[in-house]
């Protein structure tokens, strides 16, 4: 497996692949991963987890870091040092989880090497909000360039997969050769702690009213500051609520600025950066009564997933992939983007209707149970199994092609 977003560097497409990576080993194969070489000052505690046995690691060297995304690196592909590892470890199979430096890394050394690829559309680089997140204007050409590049670089693998079908929708609109195989992002199942533990946690953050929570990146492109309006709209009607936003990235002052003038900092709980392996464990999720979210970027975000499996409702915005998680008035509420009036609307609903809210919580934790990484590890050793066996068939054709030409 090749990424460039992995360990220490925390996003969804890292957990993404640390599960499937860890579904595979219990099914008794070896994986090893290659991501950019970190630096030794980004690796810490809160970064760091135990891989399991036949799960190797792989540091790639010759990366830069990205100035406003923190511990993300991009590689500069040399291909030897990764080619030589993947000679010696003779996979049956490639798979691509980025198509930047890494991903190349991994593309070159399977097409040398004669193996079978996969590749992953895990990412719309080319929306504006992910333009504005790594300081690149928003341009019409960048956002053609962007996808021009992603779909050629897709368009070199033996088979592509995406976890939603809105991102296959979008590869195909720009010129995929052939349609991408939906497999979703896999979650494994949580163990809730006593009830009594999270009450004392809400006690101590003096959450005693209605409850929202946000766990990811802070930063452009997963809209915060909507949620920010959002909520001081809520509050007004809502003295008591709370909002809980998990994670740490470059807009974390801004919001905390905006929420000081807004006249609800003390009604916006910052926790900062937690360890997943912490949120999952602690049940942090589960200091509020709802999951939000307002970002308009998102392909099949783990996060979304990871609240429906502690059976908490959502309110998300109705772009891209969202609406494939939502079923509106079943497990969650969608408004329409960047209207923080419609969100309040929805926000308000949850707090309001602690029937329809829970009742909306059974419908997430039904929903959550579809993505549990069995059943989609099961249909990504189907995709590897027809990726190898298209491979060998295309070998002997080329052999027996010599032989004839003999």
């Amino acid at each position: 497996m090749f990424t460039d977003s992995f360990l220490p560097y925390c996003s969804g497409v890292t957990f993404s692949v640390l599960n499937q990576a860890s579904e595979l080993v219990n099914r008794g194969h070896n994986v090893c991963i290659f991501r950019p070489k970190p630096r030794q000052k980004d690796i810490d505690e809160s970064t760091s987890i135990d891989l399991p046995d036949n799960v190797e690691v792989f540091d790639v060297p010759f990366n830069v870091g990205v100035s406003k995304v923190p511990k993300l690196r991009i590689t500069f592909p040399s291909f030897l040092t990764s080619l030589w590892r993947v000679r010696k470890w003779n996979p049956d199979i490639v798979h691509m989880s980025t198509e930047w430096g890494c991903g190349w890394e991994g593309l070159i050394a399977s097409k040398l090497l004669r193996k079978p690829t996969v590749g992953t559309f895990h990412t719309f680089f080319a929306d504006p909000g992910y333009l504005k997140s790594f300081g690149l204007p928003n341009f019409k050409f960048i956002q053609k360039f962007m996808w021009w590049y992603s779909v050629s670089f897709y368009n070199a693998c033996r088979f592509v997969t995406s976890p939603s079908k809105s991102v296959k929708d979008a590869l195909v609109a720009h010129g995929i050769r052939f349609d991408p195989i939906i497999i979703p992002n896999g979650i494994e199942r949580p163990r809730l702690v006593d009830a009594d533990a999270i009450m004392k946690m809400r006690n101590d953050l003096g959450i005693f009213g209605p409850s929202f929570v946000y766990c990811g990146r802070i930063s452009p492109e997963k809209s915060l500051d909507v949620v920010i309006d959002s909520f001081a709209l809520v509050q007004k009607k809502r003295r008591r609520a709370k909002l809980v936003i998990i994670g740490d990235g470059p807009s974390k002052v801004d919001l905390e600025k905006q929420a000081e003038e807004l006249g609800i900092k003390d009604s916006v709980i910052f926790l900062g950066h937690v360890s997943h392996e912490r949120l999952i464990d602690e049940n942090l999720l589960l200091l509020a009564d709802t999951f939000v979210t307002a970002s308009k970027t998102e392909n099949q975000p783990m996060s979304i997933l990871e609240a429906m499996s502690f059976g908490l409702p959502i309110v998300g915005a109705n772009s891209k992939g969202i609406p494939e998680l939502i079923e509106n008035g079943e497990n969650g509420l969608l408004f329409e983007p960047d209207n923080p009036q419609d969100m309040a609307t929805c926000m308000l609903h949850m707090a309001n209707k602690r029937r329809k809210r829970r009742r909306m919580g059974h419908g997430a934790l039904k929903f959550a149970a579809e993505y549990q990484m069995p059943q989609v590890v099961d249909r990504l050793e189907e995709v590897y199994e027809q990726a190898i066996e298209q491979s060998k068939y295309s070998r002997k054709k080329v052999a027996s092609k010599k032989i004839q030409s003999r």
